[in-house]
């Protein structure tokens, strides 16, 4: 005899739909998930989705701010390394995840210039907080001008290695090296 399925809590059920939706973000950018499809891999109704989401905005910033959760846990600074490495650290993990979810990487970076206020919130509650932690591996002091230093490295990074992972016009190691070369002048000025 079988047992019957156990049913999911609410919070259970939202974090599978997340989940599925982190999913399927190396491929899809969260603008182009189709709720059918995250609906169909969950095992359940388009209309129970909604259930668990208001609206597709709803589940599209649930996911998007997993996965900015997931990108500030891969950049987190490792133990025990010095302040010097842990940069080098970040940007070739920062390199890694862009590699790994390019389309999804530029439409986040992209809806949040475009004005997508959903898109630009998260945005921007992840770079402040991408600010915040490499002032503290950096074991630097936490002041308005290092900030706005920070927050203008972080868009040029940003952009820099978004191209070159579409076109690799220099080796990872020099694209790493040239990133950490700029920060530490800007942050020496």
């Amino acid at each position: 005899m079988t047992s019957p399925a156990r049913r999911r809590s609410a919070g259970d059920r939202r974090a599978q739909l997340v989940a599925i939706g982190l999913e399927l973000l190396p491929t899809t950018p969260v603008q182009e998930l189709t709720i059918d499809e995250v609906a169909r891999r969950a095992g359940i109704s388009r209309s129970l989705l909604f259930h668990y989401f208001a609206s597709k905005r709803d589940y599209y910033t649930a996911v998007t701010r997993a996965a900015a959760d997931v990108l500030r846990e891969h950049l987190a600074p490792r133990p025990g390394l010095p302040a010097g490495e842990q940069a080098a650290g970040m940007l070739e993990r920062y390199v890694g995840w862009v590699e790994t979810y390019r389309d999804a990487h530029l439409s986040f970076v992209r809806g949040a210039a475009a004005g997508d206020p959903w898109v630009a919130e998260v945005y921007e509650e992840t770079r402040e907080q991408l600010v915040d932690m490499a002032l503290a591996a950096l074991e630097l002091p936490d002041d308005a001008r290092r900030r706005q230093l920070l927050r203008a490295w972080f868009a040029f990074t940003e952009d820099l290695v978004s191209s070159w992972v579409r076109e690799p016009t220099m080796e990872r190691g020099e694209l790493v090296d040239l990133l950490r070369g700029l920060l530490d002048r800007l942050l020496e000025s």
